[in-house]
């Protein structure tokens, strides 16, 4: 009997630490593409917030400072991402 419950134990054991490595893997995944999809480039000599290389929004028009705008955004994405892309 001590042997199934070592072996049980050491199977929970895997299968927790399996689960957070993919959770890890997850979030590691949907970081890097929020940085790829969301950022500021260069248009036609002037600055925009782009969206997979689409501008969107003219720096010049915000009334914030464009990388906490671009943190914001990236962190909005993710939860965007994360509820309706699982």
């Amino acid at each position: 009997m001590k042997l199934f419950s070592a072996i049980s134990e050491w199977l929970k054991r895997k299968r927790e630490q399996s689960q957070e490595a993919q959770q890890q893997k997850r979030n590691r995944s949907l970081a890097k593409t929020s940085w790829e999809k969301i950022n500021v480039i260069e248009f036609e000599g002037r600055i925009y917030i782009a969206y997979n290389d689409i501008p969107i929004v003219r720096v010049d028009d915000l009334k914030v400072k464009v990388p906490e705008l671009i943190a914001q955004a990236r962190e909005d994405y993710l939860l965007w991402k994360e509820k309706f892309e699982e």
